[in-house]
């Protein structure tokens, strides 16, 4: 018989789970991989897996979680970190060091990292109890946490998925008292493995689901002779899960080897069912697995599980295996986080295959090169670079306004932002294909103003669109995952980009609704966002950037947090996506910056702006969208040939502006509107306007993206000495003059 130093109970005092942001559905992969979906639904018994971004690693996974256990604990309490992961990522430090430095734990704190397969954090626990034991004032921090990666279209890349889980063990614990009886079986066997040259596991599935099973029947036998229970002292069970399948099959199996023939179908479901809820919706989480599996069993049983035993089998292949119970404690539902878990599993961004692949295929530099992380949504932290073979991590909580410190303002409150607009003096096209571009921010302005509301929703005024509308946080939600997957269908090639934003309007709610999601944005009232803008709408000048820069600092500003310039391009360059299908980016660091821009794929570098005989004149909204245009001019930009002269006239017009030379500018800019009349996208109105121009001595071309049909091609920029020959000549064509200045602020707050 096991002996314990004390009889005090100890166990959980608190859990948390947490997975990533995205999720795939089986049924996306099975279509993907021409098969039916009922083989995962049915044959593994899984719907969605969670996918990990960059920037997301087991780190900033234990931490999201390990955050929320520790909302109402004393850290100074916390004298033990025990971190059980398989998905290493250094051969020597310790992954809980980082999350210790995120969450602030006291320097008085033993911080270990474990491994054993997905049985490290029942190991954590076995060793946290003995500790509790003798020191009954104390609390141990226990985080499992994993990424389960098999590779593209491998046997096992249906059952991926990710997952941490936090759990806060203590003497007279609030929710699960463990019982010190166990009964563990380790054996030398090679049912799965990791090798260190390795990213993704090897495994032998059938040998490995023979040896749960067997192991799962010596565990039981050791834990039954020690304990004296029998199945039927346990109301419910929780068993490591990588798939639900294999846990049904497990179950059965056991109720066979203890010959319980009695139970009904119904009832052998329930003692399992709830439990398995979260795992199908996320997928294999490896040490974290189990714990999800009781997680979901608390939040999902409505029946009152208090004083009732649990039965707990934990199995890492390799192999150790165990068998363990505790007992839910009084009052346990006071203390669980479960409209947090639903929340985190509702929210998630669900994503198509080809997402999927981006995201799986995206690799971390292992050679010691300094590497910036994309931006994609993290939860609370994020790995943001590498550098000098170190991992870099941020707290981005500072962004984020959660549920219990959002900021409220005053019902008088009143913050209005402004952003520029913009004119591309060179380069429009092709500084989509990574050619060099330059652009101007010019005195035209979206204006956006931010004030409460009563109502706990948010009022769009958009009176340039005579749009005025309400959406609730939860209709927003909607709306964005709407728009969001109608662009996935257009990167599928199944939709225009004209089919993705259906209305003007819907730009700056989905501005907000991204905002609203990437910061983890929740207010107790409404707001009300009203935008007003003097630039022509679609005519090429920046409107759609300006907006949505606008939007967003100013729902930022109002809830007074700081999102640092490169966050905030990234969120709106995900928002002008839905727009232009593939946004360069160049129109949003112009309403950012301001000035005279040089971009060079990711490169920026400021310039003058010209102090040259420069007008803008208006020929009409065009037709066609920048996304349509972007798309009929695609094809000419498969020659290298064309891209370098793109390139070439931009560098001269760049020369001439920092020399400004007017003949040289002229002769860029005549050279220009060339190769854009080549592509396509300069209407014959349009052209032959110019041609007057130039027959006048000046020189024009159109600075959007023009247009593919119809007449109109919005902005065009006009440079000439003789400014009422140039208003004459426009006047016949039925053009209005719009006058300008170069603008060197970026969006500013006024």
């Amino acid at each position: 018989m096991q002996s314990h130093s004390s009889h005090v109970k100890v166990g959980i005092d608190t859990l948390t789970i947490y997975t990533s942001r995205y999720a795939l559905p089986l049924a996306a992969l099975a279509e993907a991989r021409g098969m039916a979906a009922d083989k995962y639904h049915v044959g593994l018994g899984q719907y969605v897996m969670s996918v990990a971004p960059p920037g997301e690693d087991v780190v900033t996974m234990a931490a999201n979680a390990a955050q929320q256990a520790l909302r109402d604990v004393n850290t100074n309490d916390i004298e033990m970190l025990l971190f059980a992961t398989e998905s290493g990522i250094d051969q020597s430090k310790a992954a809980g060091i980082y999350v210790h430095g995120l969450l602030g734990l006291p320097a008085r704190c033993r911080v270990v990292e474990l491994k054993q397969a997905c049985y490290g954090g029942t190991a954590a626990i076995q060793l946290a109890l003995s500790f509790l034991r003798e020191n009954p004032d104390k609390k141990v921090l226990v985080i499992a946490s994993d990424i389960a990666r098999y590779g593209l279209n491998t046997a096992g890349e249906s059952s991926q998925g990710n997952g941490a889980a936090a759990l806060i063990l203590s003497a007279h614990p609030r929710i699960l008292a463990l019982e010190p009886e166990y009964g563990v079986v380790t054996e030398n066997v090679m049912d799965f493995w990791r090798p260190n040259y390795s990213h993704e596991a090897f495994v032998d599935g059938k040998y490995s689901s023979k040896l749960y099973l067997t192991l799962l029947e010596k565990c039981w036998e050791q834990y039954h002779s020690i304990s004296n229970r029998d199945f039927q002292d346990h109301t419910y069970f929780c068993y490591h899960s990588p798939v639900p399948r294999l846990v049904e099959k497990a179950h059965q199996h056991l109720i066979k080897t203890t010959r319980q023939e009695g139970l009904t179908e119904e009832e052998k479901e329930k003692q399992i069912s709830y439990a398995l809820e979260y795992g199908r919706r996320l997928g294999n989480s490896y040490t974290a697995s189990l714990y999800i599996c009781l997680a979901s069993l608390l939040d999902k049983e409505a029946d009152d599980l208090s004083g009732k035993r649990i039965g707990f089998y934990s199995y890492g292949s390799g192999c150790v295996a165990e068998y363990f119970s505790g007992v839910v404690q009084p009052g346990y539902r006071d203390v669980l986080h479960t409209d947090y878990h639903q929340d985190l599993l509702s929210s998630r961004t669900q994503i198509s295959y080809e997402e999927y692949e981006k995201l799986f295929t995206f690799k971390y530099a292992d050679d010691g090169s300094d590497q910036e992380i994309p931006f994609y949504h993290t939860g609370h932290f994020r790995l943001t670079k590498m550098q000098q073979h170190k991992r870099v991590y941020e707290k981005v909580a500072a962004l984020s306004s959660s549920r219990r410190d959002t900021r409220v303002r005053d019902d008088k409150t009143l913050i209005h932002v402004f952003a520029p607009g913009k004119l591309i003096l060179s380069g429009e096209h092709a500084v989509v294909y990574g050619q060099p571009a330059l652009a101007m921010a010019v005195n035209r302005y979206v204006k956006a103003t931010v004030t409460r509301e009563t109502v706990p929703q948010v009022l769009f005024d958009l009176s340039d669109l005579s749009h005025r509308s309400r959406l609730s946080y939860d209709a927003l939600h909607l709306l964005k995952e709407k728009i969001k997957q109608k662009y996935y269908r257009f990167i599928s090639g199944d939709y225009s980009i004209r089919d993705v934003l259906q209305k003007p309007f819907e730009l700056a709610q989905f501005a907000m609704g991204i905002l609203a999601e990437s910061l983890n944005l929740t207010l107790p009232h409404g707001v009300k966002i009203q935008v007003q803008s003097d630039l022509p709408i679609g005519c090429g000048m920046g409107s759609s950037a300006a907006t949505i820069v606008s939007v967003m600092q100013a729902i930022s500003q109002y809830m007074q947090l700081h999102i640092p310039q490169d966050t905030l391009y990234k969120l709106a360059l995900e928002v002008e996506n839905m727009q232009h299908g593939h946004s360069s980016g160049l129109d949003l660091r112009v309403a950012m910056q301001g000035g005279c821009l040089y971009m060079q794929g990711k490169e920026i570098e400021e310039r003058a702006i010209p102090d040259l005989p420069m007008y803008l004149v208006n020929t009409g909204t065009p037709m066609t969208t920048t996304g349509q245009c972007v798309e009929k001019a695609a094809p000419f930009f498969k020659s290298e040939q064309l891209k370098s002269e793109f390139a070439a006239v931009t560098q001269a017009m760049d020369k001439a502006i920092q020399q400004q030379s007017w003949r040289d500018m002229q002769a860029a800019i005549q050279r220009n509107h060339q190769l854009l009349v080549q592509i396509g996208v300069v209407p014959e109105k349009v052209q032959t306007f110019i041609s007057q121009v130039e027959a006048d001595g000046g020189a024009a071309k159109i600075c959007g993206a023009g247009a593919v049909a119809g007449d109109k091609a919005g902005a065009v920029l006009v440079m000439m000495e003789d400014k009422n020959r140039m208003a004459s000549t426009a006047s016949r064509f039925g053009y209005n003059i719009i006058p300008i200045s170069g603008e060197p602020r970026g969006v500013y707050a006024a």
